[in-house]
Order: C-alpha cells, then sequence, then structure tokens
C-alpha cells in the first residue's frame, strides 16, 4: 500500500450556500458549497478552524481558499480513514491581488521600444502608482537576446483596470 502524504491545494468560487451548525457536544460548525464556473462542492469545517474562518461563510461571497489534504483519521482498530480537509487560509478574491502579487513583468519586444512607446508607459504607470515591483523584460527572438531591466524607483498598483490598459495595449505581461 502507498504511503500517503499531504498535498497543498488552493481554489476560488462564490459560496452558493453556508449551514452554520451546533453539535451535540455544542460547538459550531459549518457545511457550505463553494462553485466556480464549472462545478460545485461541499465542504464541512469544525474546531479551530470553524472559529477562525465562519465569518468568511456568508451566501454569495467570492473567496479563495487554501487547505491542505492530510490523510484520515485512525480507529482503534488501525484503520485509516479517508483523507480530510484541513482549512489554512480564507480570503477575500477581491483581496487576491494586494496580497499575492508581488511584482509584474512587462515583456516588449526589442522592435517595439520606441519613444511613444516608452513615454506612453511612463504615463500609465505614473498614473497608477503603487507598491507593486516593476520589471522589463525586453527580447529579440530573431537574435535570441534578452535583457532583464528591474525599476528600482518606479512601483505601480496592479489594478483589474492597469491589466485591461495592458491588455488593450497588446503588452505582454506576468504577474509575480
Amino acid at each position: 500500500m502507498a504511503k500517503y502524504e499531504e498535498l497543498a491545494m488552493a481554489f476560488g468560487g462564490i459560496i452558493a450556500s453556508v449551514e452554520h451548525r451546533i453539535s451535540k457536544a455544542g460547538k459550531g460548525w459549518a457545511s457550505f458549497i463553494i462553485e466556480d464556473y464549472r462545478d460545485s462542492f461541499e465542504f464541512r469545517i469544525f474546531g479551530e478552524e470553524y472559529l477562525r474562518f465562519k465569518h468568511f461563510l456568508a451566501p454569495n461571497s467570492f473567496l479563495y481558499v487554501k487547505t491542505m489534504v492530510k490523510p484520515g483519521w485512525t480507529n482503534k482498530e488501525g484503520a485509516k480513514g479517508d483523507p480530510r480537509v484541513s482549512f489554512t487560509k480564507f480570503l477575500l478574491l477581491h483581496d487576491i491581488m494586494d496580497k499575492m502579487c508581488k511584482k509584474i513583468t512587462i515583456q516588449l519586444p526589442l522592435k517595439e521600444v520606441k519613444e511613444e512607446k516608452i513615454k506612453d508607459l511612463q504615463h500609465l504607470f505614473v498614473t497608477n502608482s503603487g507598491s507593486h515591483s516593476l520589471r522589463f523584460v525586453i527580447y529579440d527572438v530573431e537574435e535570441k537576446l534578452e535583457l532583464d531591466m528591474p525599476s528600482r524607483k518606479m512601483k505601480v498598483k496592479i489594478t483589474k483596470e492597469f491589466l485591461a490598459t495592458l491588455e488593450s495595449q497588446h503588452i505582454n505581461y506576468k504577474l509575480n
């Protein structure tokens, strides 16, 4: 029999339904359904995890959830139960960008590096000033060259609007 190890898992979705309950021992717990565009799953949360995260469990909340899948409990006869989910973090989905994204890398082909493009980008960065690090990668596919240039002074605020502007200008980027 293969040894089962812990597995980290993260997912996002909307709370479709939630039921807060009280056990026979008088402790709180909840059953909730979280869904995304493709599927929905039911989870149960108990004990300390319930106390720590119950304020996130409201219908129609958009959540980012981090979990650990752990081996099941061992009963008195030594048989292991099904794997169990342990919740390690809940965040509101709209807070994810600020909390998890540290920098943005702008990727430009060398042939597009023109004075007008640089001025447009500079204006975009100044109007979206923030705390996220900024890095440029200028590349030339034919010559197989790549120049990596982190910005020491300029920082930006990465928002949905900022990313939409980059996309509308056909500028490749990568969030780190």
